[in-house]
């Protein structure tokens, strides 16, 4: 992994482990860059063009004219896009519209003739397992209903503990439905109840997080968070409970194109499609019954690419290859941060609100020095770590590690913004300032070198926390260590202890 690492910061080996995926869809095409799939699944490059590839599909079996025109004019400027990257290595994926168009191949042999590669079309149900693939990349475990909305399909994948197992692919995209000239609006809700009603093991297994997954429902999504006043504009992984949902979905689905006019986060390309998402979506909770709606950011592409880059790896072997990528581009070459977590980890052994992960996460990410005052200095890197581009992170443990990383840089009689503490219980709000006040602890212990950290030792007996120090180091016990001992040992409810060693 080091040398992996290594290879990523050198300039000449940067520019062939690049890797770009475009996705071929009925309603719109992308395209993503990465660095290195393998070290950071977060794309350095996103655009998407809305081309309306399957637009009248169902009615004319054919590719809809203009959009073959539009997207030809887009995928020209993305393979300059990509020469200017130096990109070496692409994948093309193509789903519902370029399945079913009678004449898909003329398309997609232009296609290939402008990058030399040749486009994978997907069946329904690979399609379907390849989104699912790309949920369980961005949360790490999953159990539920992965949802996949298209502009020609709808892909469900039932997944339990990370393993998949019913799938299918249903005639129910965004763009296949608002142009189709059989179906109206007021009686679409019946029309997607009797197909989802065909599916049995929909209804079968009572499971209790419904992922959702695809552009119209982001955006949906999105929208909610601003309408909610809600504090972290972070879309992946958040989650609305089935009666919040279901009230919400309800008021959209009834907006009409003067209504949607109004809703400003949303991108007018997707505006139009938000009522006949909300009605699918809600038909959908219906049938499945989920505690939980849950939206990821991860799905077809980044599913197809961890397929492709990550075949032998585990999920905690990814996540790892990303701690270590940010700890290289922080300058941490020595990962100092082991020796941060290595210190603080027996005063929190057994600690199920504040766990390994994000004891870790918070020594790796929570490290900053700009030559800031304390409370400057907090303030950012607060923000910087709640927006960490970290996929497998929920909303709670994302604020919970930018508290710890706040309360490490000043003093616990300091808060930040209010709103944010609003998402976590008080436990974990308390929790979140002891690793916060270990972490302040461990670097007033730092003064000389980090390396120090190895020959200090703290650790919980009974009610009491002790700090044992070798004799030769007592000088760097000032006043101010003695004093962030003392008030860790204080907001974790514990007398304090000293103790020199030979």
């Amino acid at each position: 992994m080091q040398t992996e690492i290594i290879k990523l910061f050198k300039s000449e080996e940067k520019t062939k482990t690049k890797q770009a995926i475009i996705d071929l869809g009925s309603n719109s095409i992308r395209m993503l860059i990465y660095d290195d799939f393998k070290l950071n699944p977060i794309p350095l490059f996103n655009e998407k063009a809305v081309c309306k590839l399957g637009k009248n599909l169902d009615k004319s079996k054919k590719l809809n004219a203009d959009g073959c025109v539009s997207a030809l004019k887009v995928l020209n400027r993305f393979k300059e896009i990509l020469e200017v990257s130096e990109v070496r290595n692409l994948q093309i994926v193509a789903t519902a519209a370029l399945r079913e168009a009678d004449d898909a191949k003329p398309f997609l042999d232009k296609v290939e003739e402008i990058f030399n590669t040749e486009p994978r079309v997907l069946t329904g149900e690979e399609e379907a397992e390849t989104a699912a693939n790309g949920v369980i990349l961005g949360f790490g475990n999953i159990d539920g209903i992965v949802a996949d909305l298209g502009g020609g399909s709808l892909e469900l994948t039932r997944v339990s503990n990370n393993t998949i197992y019913e799938k299918i692919s249903l005639p129910l995209g965004v763009l296949r439905l608002m142009n189709n000239p059989i179906i109206k609006k007021k009686n679409l809700p019946k029309y997607i109840r009797n197909i989802l009603k065909d599916h049995k093991w929909l209804i079968e297994k009572k499971l209790k997080n419904l992922y959702v997954v695809g552009g119209t429902w982001r955006a949906l999504l999105k929208n909610h968070i601003y309408q909610d006043d809600y504090p972290l504009h972070i879309i992946h992984q958040y989650r609305l409970n089935r009666y919040t949902a279901v009230k919400y979905l309800n008021k959209i689905s009834k907006l009409n194109k003067s209504s949607l006019k109004p809703l400003e986060p949303i991108t007018k390309s997707r505006t139009q499609f938000l009522p006949y998402s909300s009605i699918i979506l809600n038909e959908l909770i219906e049938i499945v019954d989920p505690k939980y709606v849950i939206c990821s950011i991860s799905g077809l592409r980044e599913g197809h690419m961890d397929f492709i880059y990550n075949r032998d790896r585990t999920k905690i072997d990814i996540l790892n290859s990303h701690i270590d990528t940010i700890v290289f581009q922080k300058g941490d070459f020595g990962k100092s941060y082991l020796k941060y977590f290595n210190f603080i980890k027996p005063a929190f052994d057994g600690n199920e609100i504040f766990n390994d992960k994000l004891l870790n996460l918070s020594c790796v990410l929570s490290k900053m020095d700009w030559g800031l005052g304390a409370f400057q200095k907090a303030e950012l890197v607060f923000n910087e770590v709640l927006n960490t581009p970290i996929l497998q992170l929920s909303h709670q443990e994302r604020v919970m590690i930018a508290l710890a990383s706040f309360w490490r840089h000043c003093s616990l009689k300091y808060n930040p913004n209010y709103k944010y503490l609003g998402l976590l219980t008080n436990n974990q709000i308390i929790n979140s300032k002891r690793v916060g006040a270990a972490l302040r602890l461990s670097e007033s212990l730092t003064s000389l070198s980090s390396l120090l950290l190895d020959e200090f030792k703290i650790y919980k007996r009974r009610q009491t926390l002790y700090l044992k120090v070798p004799r030769v180091h007592m000088d760097i016990v000032s006043k101010q260590v003695t004093k962030k001992f003392n008030a860790l040992a204080k907001i974790m409810e514990l007398e304090s202890s000293i103790i020199y060693s030979q």
